[in-house]
């Protein structure tokens, strides 16, 4: 495999030169060229091998068909040359090699027992694509009813020979009950006396039910006397069948006749592709055209690239095989040579390529796609500043150096913070992203696509605790089928499956009172609903209703509190994948019966501000329980079931051009899995693969086209609900067990569609079309205003419609602590009743100051640390946990230094 330019060129793979000629070290070389050998003579694209020699796979050069092999000189070689394209045969050519080389070309023949060849075809004495009698051939009704042989085919029953295009038939259903046929399709003399071996071939379908008789003749005399060479009383379909004569070798005179008689009223008997004496496989006319794809800006060859040439197609592919032939190559053949417009369309972000070409024999055409591509200077941003409303500016610039246009898209990525104390500790979101979380974890039990489970009451969790996972407060009520969004903050679980019945439930999740409450009920119960927010509100349409679906559509207001009515779902499923963008609501697929088979590819989208639906183009599969979120300005999807198992395939839909595209796979064929877009990337959390439950997480970059894995959650579930945040809510853990327990994934807090939310990061100018050469200046500020001292990192994202990833820029911003702060830290411990002491891990720290107040949670060694300004002296400082007696003690805080105060709690009950 060759990366790079000029393809086809008559150098050798080898590196000899082609010609007569000897070689250092007692070799000489094999040239020559490989053709066609059955008439056009084109140059074959081939590969050649030998026996017994050391790199013994050679390829002929496509556009030409030259080979040139070095080899020891003064043997003999077999050369087996079997050509690329198909229908050829696989020949053997002996070489005598003497010491000033030798020129062979090879003449390869078509396969005529299958004539498969491209610009090759059958000859036939009647192929019937003219749609009517052959010239030469008749029809004779013996019962002169209007009953015989037809070719327009009057009952539109299509070809079912086996053949193709047009055919012959006696249909006696069209002609009416009482007409029955008796009637013969007689061919033309023909002269054989140069065929040895004939025999009469037919493609056929013949329809028998009481006494239909299908007979074959022959006549050696013109037609004067007749024999029957085969009979027919048994149904035929859609074959070919021959029926040797050798009584025909040699003669003059030779006529075959078709006659079908007796036939009741609904049967019928097909003909195609008729030959007499002896089928040949004849050149027709046709060309070649073949080349390569490379990007017009790197050079590097472009696979998997699609070439269209009139009603012909076909991709470019790799060429690992043939060590001097560039990747990115097609060949594809025309039945119409000629001028020609051939067009190379490459994956996103590549502009089409046409070239005009007059096609003739073999044309070779080169196609370099033009793509834009982006730089970016300086390659990092980075600031210190005292904490504090203080700011620091540095401009960034961003180059299209590319070939075409590209459109550019900058955004906060989400960051991370280092806490500077002498003994804290936090957890940072990388070492977040890069947890293995609990391990991976699979029921045994197989769960199948159904429309209701059967869950039971309140199922505690059995899997152990894993950090970076975080278990919140039990939903009210054990739920499947809920949809989970996130509002100003507040986490929403709406509807679902409670008891094995929808429910109209809504709950509300405060992250700051780590609570469920009550919300208002939805205005009637309903399970598997699409729901996402959209303009401040929360919209809510179609579902399961008490086993039936409904195309229902509510919107509510978090201000009032109050659900209003919408236009109905003119698709109404279950189990859809929702998403939202570009202010519309799509829903993607689901289930369209109670039991959810069959599943749907329909796409809808749902406009609040026009209060209308609108039907976009297919899904390219239909499934159900999708996982889909909005991702670089693209509807993504992934995974789903459509009724026979999970598959990992991924889309994205393109809003501009209302077409879906297939992305990168997910990791693993899955369904029923929670999802919500958190950070900018589509993450998505446990569900069925292999048709058990998981507890397995990832998530898809839109930039990259890439899936990474996330930790693994520590309850599996499927049919749950999440949101950003990142929040898995409910599900159930087997196929009749739903569940209460929920879980939340921190980090995952970038909720802005497309990008996360920086508060300590602006960016200027975010959105910009660059020409080829043109560039964009923006403005990075970093502010120190802040809760703590510390190293703040993030990076502006650079997002492109173009098929490179733009490297990000990264912004760090180290803020110092202020003369008067100080830091205050510690470790919590618990003392068992017979005295050992070991740290506590989840510890309350409660600090009470003049007018303000902190709590803390230590960690898993025990530790809490916290900056703070000194004026908040004397503190009051307070150590907890269940089970052990608390302590309190004062503190005060100094500027620049540590205070550390730490607890020794003891076991209650000692």
């Amino acid at each position: 495999m060759v990366a790079g330019s000029a393809v086809f060129t008559t150098a050798p793979a080898s590196g000899a030169q082609l010609g007569k000629s000897q070689a250092a070290g007692g070799t000489a070389t094999i040239t020559g060229r490989v053709t066609d050998g059955s008439g056009h003579g084109w140059p074959l694209y081939a590969k050649i091998t030998m026996v017994g020699v050391t790199d013994s796979t050679h390829y002929t050069r496509p556009g030409t068909g030259e080979y040139a092999i070095e080899l020891p000189a003064g043997s003999s070689y077999d050369l087996t040359i079997d050509p690329v394209y198909p229908g050829y045969q696989t020949v053997t050519a002996t070489v005598e090699l003497d010491a000033d080389g030798v020129d062979h070309d090879i003449a390869v023949p078509v396969d005529e027992a299958t004539c498969a060849a491209d610009g090759y075809e059958f000859s036939y004495a009647a192929d019937f694509d003219d749609r009517a009698l052959p010239a030469g051939w008749s029809v004779v009704d013996h019962n002169a009813n209007g009953v015989g042989w037809v070719f327009d085919d009057p009952r539109n029953r299509g070809n079912r020979t086996g053949g193709s295009g047009g055919y012959a038939i006696v249909d006696s259903n069209f002609f009416g009950d009482g007409n029955r046929p008796d009637t013969l399709l007689v061919s033309p003399v023909v002269d054989l006396s140069g065929v040895t071996d004939p025999e009469i071939g037919f493609n056929q379908e013949f329809q028998y039910r009481s006494g239909e008789i299908g007979d074959v003749d022959l006549s050696l005399d013109g037609g004067a006397t007749w024999t029957n060479v085969l009979r027919q009383t048994t149904a035929r379909g859609g074959q070919r069948t021959t029926v040797p004569i050798p009584q025909a070798a040699g003669q003059t005179d030779v006529q075959v006749r078709f006659h079908y008689y007796n036939a009741s009223f609904d049967k019928w008997w097909q003909l195609d592709d008729i030959s007499l004496g002896e089928r040949t496989c004849d050149p027709v006319e046709g060309a070649y055209v073949l080349g390569t794809v490379t990007d017009a800006n790197t050079g590097a060859a472009l696979d998997d690239v699609a070439v269209t040439m009139g009603s012909v197609s076909t991709r470019t592919v790799a060429t690992p095989d043939d060590a001097g032939l560039d990747d990115g190559f097609f060949w594809m053949f025309t039945t119409t040579p000629g001028p020609q417009a051939v067009t190379a369309t490459g994956a996103r972000g590549y502009a089409p390529s046409t070239r005009q070409l007059d096609v003739d024999a073999v044309t070779q055409a080169e196609f370099a796609l033009r793509a834009g591509q982006l730089s970016v200077s300086p390659g990092g941003v980075e600031s210190s500043l005292e904490l504090g409303d203080r700011t620091a500016t540095q401009t960034v610039s961003v180059t299209n150096t590319g070939t075409a246009p590209a459109r550019v898209r900058l955004g906060e990525a989400s960051g991370d913070f280092v806490m500077q104390t002498p003994d804290g500790q936090t957890q940072s979101l990388q070492q977040i992203e890069t947890s293995d979380g609990a391990p991976l974890q699979t029921s045994d039990v197989p769960v199948t696509l159904a429309a209701f489970a059967d869950p039971s009451e309140d199922q505690a969790s059995a899997e152990p605790t894993a950090a970076p996972w975080t278990g919140i407060a039990n939903y009210p009520q054990a739920i499947m089928d809920n949809r989970v969004v996130t509002l100003d903050g507040t986490v929403y679980s709406l509807g679902g499956s409670s008891g094995g019945r929808p429910t109209a439930s809504v709950w509300m999740y405060d992250p700051a009172t780590l609570a469920w409450e009550q919300a208002a009920p939805l205005p009637a119960a309903r399970s598997a609903m699409t729901v996402g927010v959209v303009g401040g509100s929360i919209v809510a349409s179609s579902g399961w209703a008490a086993g039936s679906l409904s195309g229902a559509t509510w919107r509510y207001d978090p201000l009032t509190a109050e659900w209003t009515g919408g236009a109905a779902n003119p698709a109404p499923r279950a189990a859809a994948g929702q998403a939202v963008l570009d202010g519309r609501l799509f829903a993607v697929g689901g289930c369209t019966t109670a039991g959810c088979t069959p599943t749907s590819d329909d796409v809808v989208a749902y406009d609040p501000a026009a209060d209308r639906w609108e039907t976009l183009a297919d899904y390219p599969l239909p499934v159900a329980y999708a996982s889909c979120g909005a991702v670089e300005g693209r509807v993504v999807c992934t995974g789903g079931n459509d009724g026979s198992g999970a598959t990992p395939a991924t889309y994205a839909y393109d809003p501009q051009d209302d077409d879906w595209s297939r992305v990168a796979d997910a990791p693993a064929a899955s369904w029923g899995a929670a999802y919500a877009v958190a950070n900018g990337d589509l993450t998505v959390v446990g569900g069925i693969q292999s048709d058990q439950i998981t507890n397995a997480a990832f998530a898809y970059d839109g930039v990259a086209d890439a899936w990474h894995p996330l930790p693994h959650a520590n309850s599996m579930r499927y049919r749950g609900g999440a949101a950003c945040g990142f929040y898995k809510i409910g599900g159930a853990w087997s196929s009749t067990n739903a569940d209460r327990v929920n879980e939340v994934l921190p980090g995952f807090d970038g909720c802005a569609v497309g990008e996360a939310d920086v508060p300590w990061l602006t960016i200027d100018g975010t959105t910009a079309d660059l020409e080829p050469g043109e560039s964009l200046t923006l403005e990075v500020t970093t502010r120190a205003a802040v809760d703590q001292p510390g190293t703040y990192s993030s990076s502006v994202r650079v997002r492109e419609d173009t098929p490179y990833i733009a490297p990000s820029v990264p912004v760090t911003m180290t803020v110092t602590p202020p003369r008067s702060w100080g830091a205050l830290t510690g470790v919590v411990r618990g003392v068992a009743c017979d005295g050992t002491a070991a740290p506590l891990a989840g510890a309350t720290v409660t600090v009470d100051a003049r007018s303000t107040g902190w709590t803390f949670a230590t960690d898993e060694n025990g530790s809490y640390a916290y900056w703070m300004d000194r004026r908040h002296s004397p503190l009051e400082v307070y150590g907890s946990k269940d089970g052990y007696r608390p302590e309190w003690t004062t503190a005060a805080i100094k500027g620049g230094q540590t205070t550390t105060v730490g607890f020794d709690l003891d076991e209650v009950g000692c």
